[in-house]
C-alpha cells in the first residue's frame, strides 16, 4: 500500500480567468477561431505544462492538423484561494487547414465497415479533427469487445493531400480471436455467511460464453453490494486472460478500508483531474493520437 503521508512535489496551478487574458499570437489563425480558442480556455485551471498541449489540441480540433505551439509564457497577476491567476501568452504556427475526406477500414470481418465508420462522428468534408478521431478508435475497441474481441488493435495511418487540404484516415485492424467468460475469483473477506456461494451461483450463467464487456458490467451492478465491492467498475473489477483455453477470467475486489483511504487522498490532490472550471484536466482526455502515422501526398 502506497504511503499517503508522503508530501510529493506537484506542478503548479494555473488559472486563466476572466478577469486576465489568453493571448493567441499568430500571423493567419482567423479571428474566429482564436476567439474560439481563447473562449475554450476562459474561467479554467490547468497545470501550466498543459496549457501548450491544450491549446495545440484546440487547434487540431479545428482541422490545423500540423500545428505547432510554443511553450507559454506565464505572467503572474494575483493569488486566490492558493491558486495562481495568469496571462498567458503562446506563440503558435497552425499551417494548413485539413478535412476530412475518407475514413477507410481494413481487414475487418465482424463488423461491416460502414458500422465501424459511423463510430468516428465525423462527415466527409468536415474539419478534421484530432479529438473525434481518438474517440472514434477508442470506440472500435469498445464495440469488438462486446464480442468477445479483447486483444482488438487498431493501427491508425492519416493520408495527407496537400494539394486538397484533405486527410483519408486509413485503419488496419487486428481483430484477433474471440474470448469466452472464465472463471470468477473473489478477493476479500467474505462479508457473510453464504455471498461467495451466491456470487459463484451468479457466475454460472456467463461462464463459457463469449465474453461481452458490457454484460459484464451488468452482472457487476447486479452484483457488486453481495461482495461490498465499490460503486466503480474499474476499482472492483481485474481480468486476466488465459490463452490456452481463450478465457477471460475475472477477480472481484471489495471496498477495502485502504482504498476508501487512497480514493479520500485522490479527491483532496487529483494527480490530473477531469473537469469543471476549477479542477484540473486529464492528460489523457487531450492529448492527441501519438501512434498516429502521416503518409504526405504533393
Amino acid at each position: 500500500m502506497r504511503d499517503l503521508g508522503n508530501n510529493r512535489a506537484r506542478p503548479c496551478r494555473r488559472t486563466i480567468s476572466s478577469s486576465t487574458k489568453l493571448v493567441v499570437e499568430s500571423n493567419s489563425l482567423p479571428d474566429e477561431d482564436r476567439k474560439q480558442i481563447i473562449r475554450l480556455f476562459q474561467q479554467k485551471t490547468y497545470l501550466q505544462p498543459e496549457i501548450g498541449v491544450r491549446i495545440e489540441t484546440a487547434l487540431k480540433n479545428l482541422g490545423y492538423f500540423k500545428a505547432v505551439v510554443n511553450e507559454p509564457t506565464v505572467s503572474f497577476i494575483t493569488q486566490q484561494a492558493g491558486r495562481k491567476i495568469a496571462d498567458v501568452t503562446v506563440k503558435v504556427n497552425q499551417g494548413a487547414q485539413y478535412r476530412l475526406r475518407e475514413i477507410q477500414i481494413q481487414n475487418a470481418t465482424v463488423f461491416p465497415s460502414i458500422q465501424l465508420q459511423k463510430l468516428f462522428h465525423l462527415q466527409r468534408g468536415e474539419f478534421a479533427n484530432i479529438t473525434k478521431l481518438r474517440e472514434g478508435l477508442e470506440n472500435l475497441r469498445n464495440l469488438y469487445a462486446t464480442r468477445g474481441y479483447v486483444n482488438f488493435v487498431a493501427v491508425p495511418e492519416a493520408v495527407v493531400n496537400e494539394s486538397r487540404r484533405t486527410i483519408d484516415l486509413v485503419v488496419s485492424v487486428d481483430e484477433g480471436k474471440p474470448f469466452n467468460f472464465g472463471q470468477l475469483y473473489l478477493e476479500g473477506v467474505e462479508p457473510y455467511a453464504g455471498a461467495g456461494k451466491t456470487l459463484k451461483d451468479s457466475w454460472k450463467l456467463l461462464e463459457g460464453k463469449r465474453y461481452n464487456s458490457l454484460e459484464l458490467r451488468r452482472w457487476f451492478l447486479a452484483n457488486r453490494s453481495t461482495w461490498h465491492a465499490g460503486p466503480q467498475f474499474s476499482q472492483s473489477i481485474s481480468t486476466s486472460q488465459d490463452s490456452k483455453s481463450n478465457a477471460v477470467n475475472i477477480t472481484l475486489s471489495q471496498w477495502l478500508p485502504c482504498k476508501v483511504a487512497e480514493q479520500a487522498e485522490y479527491r483532496r490532490n487529483p494527480p490530473l483531474h477531469r473537469g469543471s472550471i476549477s479542477q484540473l484536466v486529464e492528460v489523457g482526455s487531450i492529448h492527441p493520437i501519438t501512434n498516429l502515422h502521416l503518409k504526405i501526398l504533393y
